[in-house]
């Protein structure tokens, strides 16, 4: 595999981790680490204009708009692609907020409908759901790469990683809060994440997370209360935490009235090696009640 392009952030991310940037020669508009690739051709775009600076109910309404009307959020730019002549194409299918359409039904189409012969790349999809799937699923990225003791590495890492923090918030409840209005749990290897350190999530392990009411949260009564908005910063998360802190029952929370309310960077929100940080994060949380500055902080 000698060019290689990447989709999402996520996996630009995997293939960096596992491969370095040098075959790398196209990545979503919106890829910025490692930093090399901010410099590489970007070869998808957003369809829907989505300005952070928004209050989170309109963004979610723009959002969840887009979806109803089955409008993809953003589009490869399969011109670009095919002149960049690459011989592995990969892409996740994680989020239908982040994901493009099928990349598979996508270039079929783009050769079917063409008269231009262009040379078929391979495609492969990312999609892990639990924490130890993003290992898994970074395997069969490596195997194709021939990177397979990288990925092995990473295995390991996260597997140390279980065994260093199993068990350790036993006896807790856990809520993990994505969005801020209206309130969407995260599921997934978040919520995954928190199982295997012993504390129950209200989102179920694995799972696709989502919309859930006030009233079921305040009825789960967590003993931690994260909140860690996909797409904002810490700072940008707190200018609306009050849409959070006013709700009824609020300070009546074990989370609260314990002093286990925390405001982190979205460090899970790609499915990456990086995930170890939002996983580091929570043990803090979990061990010393407390959380780096870098992570996030405490209310």
């Amino acid at each position: 595999m000698k060019r290689i392009i990447t989709l999402d952030p996520a996996t630009t991310e995997i293939v960096a981790f596992l491969d370095g940037t040098s075959r790398i020669v196209g990545v979503p508009e919106d890829a910025d680490y490692p930093v090399e690739v901010k410099q590489k051709v970007k070869v998808t775009r957003k369809l829907v204009n989505v300005d952070n600076s928004l209050p989170s109910e309109v963004i979610d309404e723009i959002v969840r708009q887009h979806i109803k009307e089955r409008k993809p959020l953003h589009e490869a730019l399969w011109n670009k692609i095919y002149e960049l002549e690459p011989d592995l194409i990969v892409g996740q299918g994680i989020c239908e907020v982040c994901a493009l359409p099928s990349i598979f039904s996508l270039g079929k189409e783009k050769i079917i409908t063409t008269t231009k012969k262009y040379r078929i790349s391979r495609m492969e999809v990312y999609n892990p759901s639990t924490f130890m799937d993003i290992p898994k699923e970074t395997m069969k990225i490596a195997k194709i790469l021939g990177r397979e003791r990288k990925a092995e590495e990473l295995k390991e890492q996260f597997e140390k990683s279980i065994e260093e923090t199993k068990g350790i918030a036993k006896g807790t409840k856990t809520v993990v809060i994505e969005w801020i209005k209206p309130i969407h749990l995260i599921g997934k290897w978040v919520s995954d994440m928190v199982n295997l350190m012993g504390s129950k999530p209200l989102a179920r392990p694995g799972g696709q997370g989502g919309v859930f009411d006030w009233e079921v949260i305040r009825e789960f009564n967590p003993d931690y209360l994260i909140i860690s908005p996909c797409s904002f910063s810490v700072n940008r998360s707190l200018m609306e935490i009050e849409k959070i802190t006013t709700l009824p029952g609020y300070s009546d929370l074990n989370a609260v009235k314990q002093g286990h309310v925390y405001v982190l960077e979205p460090l899970y929100a790609r499915a990456s090696q990086r995930t170890l940080e939002f996983l580091i994060a929570l043990k803090e949380i979990y061990t010393t009640g407390e959380v780096e500055r870098k992570y996030g902080i405490r209310l």
